[in-house]
């Protein structure tokens, strides 16, 4: 006789979840692309600054441009992989059952705190819509895009998290 299998907690991947699969996927590429041209942006700004005794105006700028789109963007894959911050030391002490329900109730706090901070961002950015950086062309609002893209992304990872009531288990760090 066939013995049912136990459910799994995690449902199958649909349609929502592929979508968010293709999201993140989009995420990483961007957040590589920028870690790269970070890289190239910085490395040049010290060459020329010790090697010849200049500088590119816009090298901080743009580097610090590029650390704030990566933080933010990596954000939601963090909350997605469970690596965000957390402390488990007082929860571990409850049955499962209380532990979802915990874990539910954070997720429902931080989905609505985090659609606070993009309903922010969106209000800053079209504030802020005018003001020009000093050494580009560029305004000053597109420091907070990717808060606002960050956190409508980490709403999504928490609203799964939420559905399925269970926390994405850390990869352990190699020793």
């Amino acid at each position: 006789m066939n013995q049912p299998q136990p459910e799994s907690p995690v449902a199958p991947p649909g349609a929502a979840q592929r979508a968010l699969g293709a999201i993140d996927r989009v995420a990483a590429v961007v957040i590589i692309a920028i870690m790269a041209a970070m890289v190239v942006v910085v490395s040049l700004q010290v060459f020329l600054r010790y090697a010849f005794n200049t500088s590119i105006d816009w090298a901080d700028d743009v580097g610090r441009l590029l650390f704030v789109w990566a933080i933010f963007l990596t954000i939601p894959l963090g909350i997605r992989e469970g690596i965000h911050i957390g402390i488990e030391l007082v929860v571990k002490l409850f049955s499962p059952a209380v532990q979802r329900a915990l874990l539910r109730l954070m997720g429902t706090l931080t989905i609505i705190m985090m659609a606070v901070v993009c309903y922010q961002a969106v209000m800053v950015t079209i504030d802020q819509w005018d003001e020009l950086l000093p050494t580009l062309d560029v305004t000053v609002a597109i420091f907070m895009i990717p808060v606002a893209i960050g956190a409508a992304h980490s709403v999504l990872h928490l609203l799964r998290l939420v559905a399925l009531g269970v926390q994405p288990q850390a990869k352990e760090a190699i020793e």
